[in-house]
């Protein structure tokens, strides 16, 4: 069947060769891409084709364009291609290199194609491997155990690089990963609020699994040494005369004084172990209401600048995740040094030049940020130290005092 007295259209083929680092991170961006080509004029249709490689070879993506004629081809070329083309370049650079051709449609085949198939999650017609709607692939059968596994270790190692370009900017550039949320470069970074999550994550676990310093209860003058066998703490508090049977001045906060003394004698019968493996628990979930409570502090100190309480959020976000990265680093090394007590000292001095350098980090990242000069962003950032200080102590006393109430 010849397309005789048809018009003539036009394809426009794109062959694209990936780097493997970018081949998630494209496949993520090209459905947007072509999306953005075909709202140029004279563009009627696009499709999204995966060639079959042999093993070894590298990843190729193919885009063919239909147009409605090739005066509209040279026009596209000409007028929006450049435009268009500069965001991949400057998102891939010569990570990604792009083949063209230009193809005449003789014939018209579509009296006997059959229907595109439609995307099982947003119900677009997808004529090619991924929806160009919704960037889904076409292909959503349940995968067997090997594909589930290669799944798993192409996320864990992240070869798209999106991990290690994050960490990498993160660690060495103060700020510069706010900087690129707020100007819209987020494709290439994780997303804040997992970073931070995953960062929180790996802190808690890390205190909670790495060996901690015992603590001996030395009785006081006079006193007997407590009982083998007696919990440290306990012994810390019948060593200093300190009872359960107390009283609470305050009317407001008397219904607290039964469940406090019932939380006292559960102390004093583990030496607090539940204690602190219940306040360990809720610490991450405080960390949660302290970061926006912290940013809402943030708010008036940049009211000139009209900043936008999400961009203090996602700032704090950062800081947060490096700061949990370097604490989870000097948990570390108080580890060693308990394992290896002749490194202590050592341990002290890296941990203290860590401690240093974060706060250098956050004092950076607000420079970076907001723009402002030396001593202006030093003021605010003495001043945020300080109330950062109280509504983390104020924020943790709360903590402690639901955990009490839980326990007793």
């Amino acid at each position: 069947m010849t397309g005789e007295g048809l018009p003539e259209r036009i394809i426009h083929e794109v062959d694209c060769t990936l780097d493997p680092d970018i081949v998630a991170e494209f496949d993520a961006w090209l459905p947007g891409h072509v999306r953005a080509v075909l709202a140029c004029a004279g563009l009627l249709a696009a499709a999204i084709q995966v060639p079959e490689i042999a093993p070894g070879e590298p990843r190729r993506r193919r885009v063919l364009f239909e147009l409605e004629s090739e005066a509209a081809l040279d026009q596209y070329l000409e007028n929006d291609a450049p435009r268009l083309r500069s965001d991949a370049e400057q998102r891939f650079g010569a990570k990604l290199y792009c083949e063209r051709r230009k193809y005449r449609q003789r014939e018209a085949l579509t009296a006997v194609a059959a229907a595109a198939p439609r995307c099982d999650n947003c119900a677009a017609p997808v004529p090619g491997t991924f929806c160009a709607h919704c960037g889904q692939s076409r292909d959503t059968h349940v995968p067997a155990l090997r594909e589930l596994a290669g799944d798993v270790t192409h996320s864990l190692l992240h070869l798209d690089g999106r991990v290690w370009r994050t960490l990498r900017t993160l660690l060495c550039a103060p700020g510069e990963l706010t900087r690129a949320w707020i100007a819209g470069r987020r494709q290439q970074f994780l997303p804040p609020f997992r970073l931070y999550l995953a960062a929180s994550i790996l802190f808690f676990a890390l205190s909670a699994l790495l060996p901690q310093p015992e603590v001996v209860a030395i009785p006081a003058a006079g006193q007997a040494p407590a009982p083998a066998g007696e919990p440290p703490a306990t012994a810390a508090l019948a060593s200093a005369g300190v009872t359960c049977d107390f009283r609470i001045a305050l009317p407001l906060l008397q219904a607290l004084e039964a469940p406090l003394q019932r939380a006292c004698g559960r102390i004093r019968a583990d030496g607090g172990r539940q204690l602190l493996a219940d306040f360990t628990a809720n610490a991450p979930k405080v960390m949660f209401v302290f970061l926006p409570l912290l940013a809402a502090v943030a708010v008036p100190f940049y009211r000139r600048a009209r900043r936008r309480y999400v961009e203090h959020l996602v700032l704090f976000l950062h800081n947060h995740t490096l700061v949990f990265l370097g604490l989870a680093g000097t948990n570390l090394l108080d580890a060693l040094a308990l394992a290896a007590a002749p490194l202590a000292w050592l341990a002290e001095l890296v941990s203290a030049a860590v401690l240093l350098w974060l706060a250098w980090y956050v004092f950076r990242s607000l420079r970076v940020v907001y723009g402002e000069g030396w001593w202006r962003t030093l003021a605010k950032f003495s001043a945020l130290a300080l109330l950062y200080l109280l509504l983390l102590g104020a924020t943790m006393a709360g903590a402690m005092l639901y955990t009490l109430l839980r326990l007793a």
